[in-house]
């Protein structure tokens, strides 16, 4: 665990940005690689691939998660308002959300944004995307085979991400974005192999941040209780920072509010 003040980003800017959401996406390579924006209802996408082939496949991904939560919240209207988690009997992405929200201890709703993201991840990998990065509003699954750095908004860190990684980078706010929180964290950070589990975590570790809290007592007890799940987890509070676990390398970065996903 670890714990330090937060310094002042440097003047310059990174190259070729790209497109994230509560995230700020920034290459570190050069190569074929376009961006993409999808809106759809509450979904504000951003989507990295090769191609356009790929780009298609991860907006089918994404409708079909959809219809498939809104189906089910039909039927079940618990499922999109309970803080809580529930018992759900259904498959698919409905269950992997139900899971996530039993584990972390949250409502399942607290995790869709990373669900669909995970979900059309999988599906652009499964055709033979090389390069897969959905941001579904902040909420990040990732495969890469370049360096790309992930910049964490609002504050003026990025995560140094190397070729080969297949991880989710998911942040929950007490002041910034429409996601409820009850914390009050700058952001609460979450990396983990799935973004349906970071997005989860991400909600519960922020739910923990209050104006005085110990943020590196809870940042070390939160990833010490579920560090099965996790690969790591920061969190910023105006002028202190902690983490905890195996984060990737974390770097001062510039991140322009152009990048943010958002309508």
């Amino acid at each position: 665990m670890g714990e330090l003040g937060f310094e002042p980003a440097d003047e310059g800017e990174a190259q070729n940005p790209l497109n994230a959401g509560s995230l700020s996406l920034q290459s570190g390579e050069e190569g074929q690689m376009k961006r993409f924006k999808f809106v759809y209802k509450e979904t504000i996408a951003n989507i990295i691939t090769e191609s356009e082939e790929f780009y298609k496949i991860a907006i089918m991904a994404i409708l079909e998660a959809r219809s498939e939560i809104e189906r089910y919240s039909m039927l079940n209207p618990e499922f999109l308002i309970s803080l809580e988690p529930i018992e759900c009997r259904a498959e698919g992405i409905v269950k992997r959300m139900c899971d996530a929200a039993k584990i972390a201890g949250v409502g399942p709703m607290a995790s869709v944004a990373g669900a669909i993201a995970e979900y059309a991840v999988e599906k652009m990998v499964e055709a033979g995307a090389r390069l897969a990065i959905v941001d579904n509003g902040g909420d990040i699954a990732i495969k890469t085979d370049r360096k790309i750095r992930v910049g964490i908004y609002p504050t003026k860190l990025a995560f140094l991400i190397p070729p080969g990684e297949r991880l989710a980078v998911c942040t929950s706010s007490g002041k910034i974005g429409p996601s409820i929180s009850f914390g009050f964290a700058d952001c609460a950070t979450v990396v983990a192999k799935d973004a349906c589990i970071a997005d989860a975590f991400a909600t519960a570790l922020g739910n923990l941040i209050k104006d005085d809290s110990n943020i590196g007592k809870i940042v070390e007890d939160f990833y010490e209780k579920y560090k099965k799940f996790l690969i790591g987890v920061l969190v910023v509070k105006e002028d202190s920072i902690a983490f905890a676990g195996k984060l990737p390398r974390l770097e001062i970065a510039k991140i322009s509010e152009e990048l943010i996903s958002k309508l």
